[in-house]
């Protein structure tokens, strides 16, 4: 089985299995690598339909053993699929740590998880609020949501690597 770099090489190879195709490619193209190459203990050596499975097979791991919380911080921040994003923030929203009413935690956690990919207008902080809150009240629910955010963000990589260190899928620790 293949063996990953670190938990954030873990949650970019699932978080982007959709990119991964099956087709078959010229020969120039097997040979580029871009970015990083894989690691030499694990990951060379295995097809791309091999890849592709232990992808699937550690995304599916993840999302089973994880908090129900830290995998949808973790689909929300990073996943490419936008409808997959869109129901983690769905998620997300109610369980936002901020006194913040509903319609300043939705714009505020899509904003978090979709940035700058929607109209300009969205990212304004005085569209998040209908009631006349003050800005300063504004910029501290933002500080406050974005905290809790970027704070389950890293409770939930503290969360993966037992689960993959377990099955020996992280590099330091296969070796």
């Amino acid at each position: 089985m293949g063996v990953y770099r670190d938990v954030g090489h873990v949650i970019a190879r699932v978080m982007s299995i959709e990119t991964i195709d099956g087709t078959k490619k010229a020969g120039w193209q097997q040979r580029y690598q871009s970015g990083f190459p894989e690691s030499r203990q694990g990951g060379e050596g295995l097809s791309e339909q091999e890849r592709l499975t232990q992808d699937s097979m550690t995304r599916a791991a993840l999302h089973r053993e994880l908090p129900e919380l830290a995998w949808q911080v973790l689909v929300a921040k990073y996943s490419i699929n936008d409808v997959e994003v869109a129901k983690a923030v769905h998620w997300l929203v109610p369980r936002v740590a901020c006194p913040a009413h509903h319609l300043f935690r939705m714009k505020c956690v899509t904003a978090w998880a979709i940035p700058r990919r929607l109209p300009e207008a969205f990212y304004q902080l005085q569209t998040w609020d209908v009631d006349g809150t003050p800005e300063s009240t504004l910029r501290r629910w933002r500080v406050l949501t974005k905290r809790w955010l970027e704070d389950q963000v890293d409770g939930a990589f503290k969360a993966a690597h037992p689960v993959l260190a377990f099955r020996g899928l992280i590099e330091a620790e296969a070796a």
